[in-house]
């Protein structure tokens, strides 16, 4: 029989209960004021994010309009004895009503809404995050529900763009090997997805950030995902990545990215998978400014079940803010596409980028698309910003665009 990890984290979070409880019994130390200076020490956080998401899909009869608030509420004690816990409670409200939009929620949250595009923003309330975490001057252990950002959230990522964020009930190590060697492994029991669904899991994250020179990294990495229920998406995906940065003067600095990985089949995955992935990006950074043209191919099935799938990744941070691309197509995912992005004065960030998708085999045009944001933060640090989608569809589903309209608010 095979003892799951949430078990060690259960017991590891009984001990430090048990720990804390005998630090406050005993009167006649110091140790119980460093305890209770630990907890009032601790910091509270409230966080209030508002998003009108509309989409006009042309393969519905009728837009989608999403309006939604979501609201957290955070507590991090402080340290004792290395020793520190968090707890963040989210809730995901629906402003007037959610009859307009399919909420792509999990079971008795989906609201049950047909015939309209996708907003994958379903009312709850939850536990976001509950955990406890020890760390020294070179370790952090971290146990517990958390949310998890490996790299670029390429393949791993909190998906904190939709609602609902995306978190894991893992154990996570994190640990200066060297001044110029970090390791991050996790060994994750479940997903917390953002449809407000618990998908069971044995799965090893594992990251390996080494520094070559300044501005320059190289990052082997493998993330072997074995579901319990999600059978075909069980995978194990090995890769590395190089970036670097060259300054070329004392206002301009290149930029480079190179990135190769293979995915094949993993633990109880019925079927085979044996793809591949390729990323190559160069760009500029300016004062204020940067500017990349990135070439990314996710291959295609080839002889196996599915074309390279990232079901853990920041999605809408890849291939396009009009979400076309959330499952790689069988016959693959060729993107090429130019951002541009800088700020205007302290106050003001934009974005705007251009892709062109097509297949990694078939020789098919997918279509293209451009995104545009534009962010303003006040001085008392609040954020309203404007996020558009244009996607022109030739060969691969239809035209759609998404206005998002947001403002966030922390305290």
């Amino acid at each position: 029989m095979t003892i799951r990890i949430r078990t060690s984290i259960l017991v590891c979070a009984a001990s430090f209960l048990l720990f804390a409880s005998s630090a406050l019994a005993n009167d006649n130390t110091s140790k119980e004021l460093s305890f209770v200076d630990a907890l009032k020490g601790g910091k509270v956080k409230i966080s209030l994010r508002y998003r009108f998401e509309g989409v006009d899909d042309d393969g519905f009869a009728d837009e989608a309009e999403a309006s939604t608030l979501r609201t957290s509420l955070s507590y991090r004690t402080g340290e004792y004895r290395g020793f520190s816990a968090f707890l963040e409670a989210e809730d995901v409200t629906p402003i007037f009503d959610d009859d307009n939009y399919n909420n792509a929620g999990a079971g008795s949250l989906s609201n049950d809404v047909r015939g309209v595009p996708v907003v994958a923003d379903p009312a709850l309330t939850e536990i976001n995050q509950a955990y406890l975490r020890w760390r020294n001057d070179r370790i952090t252990v971290t146990a517990g529900r958390q949310a998890i950002n490996i790299g670029d959230q390429r393949f791993v990522g909190a998906v904190a763009w939709r609602q609902n964020h995306q978190s894991f009930d893992a154990l996570r190590i994190a640990a200066d090997l060297s001044p110029k060697i970090k390791l991050d492994y996790t060994f994750a029991t479940a997903v917390r997805r953002i449809f407000g669904d618990r998908q069971e899991m044995e799965s090893h994250l594992f990251h390996l950030p080494i520094t070559l020179a300044k501005d320059h990294k190289l990052a082997p990495y493998g993330f072997w995902l074995d579901y319990d229920d999600l059978r075909l998406l069980s995978t194990a995906t090995y890769g590395i990545e190089y970036t670097g940065k060259v300054p070329l003067s004392d206002r301009f600095a290149l930029r480079f990215e190179l990135e190769a990985a293979q995915q094949d089949d993993q633990g109880d995955n019925p079927a085979t998978i044996d793809t591949d992935y390729f990323l190559a990006s160069i760009g500029g950074q300016g004062k204020g400014w940067g500017i990349d043209l990135t070439w990314e191919v996710l291959g295609d099935r080839g002889d196996g079940a599915l074309a390279f799938q990232t079901p853990l990744s920041t999605l809408h941070k890849w291939n396009g803010w009009a979400d076309k691309f959330l499952r790689t197509p069988d016959a693959g995912l060729e993107t090429l596409y130019v951002r541009f992005k800088g700020t205007l004065g302290s106050s003001w960030r934009y974005a705007v980028v251009y892709h062109d998708f097509t297949s990694h085999s078939g020789d098919i045009d997918y279509g293209t698309e451009i995104d545009g944001e534009l962010v303003y933060t006040t001085p008392w640090k609040q954020t309203f910003a404007l996020k558009v989608a244009v996607y022109d569809a030739d060969e691969f589903s239809t035209d759609t665009q998404k206005v998002m309209l947001w403002s966030s608010y922390s305290f």
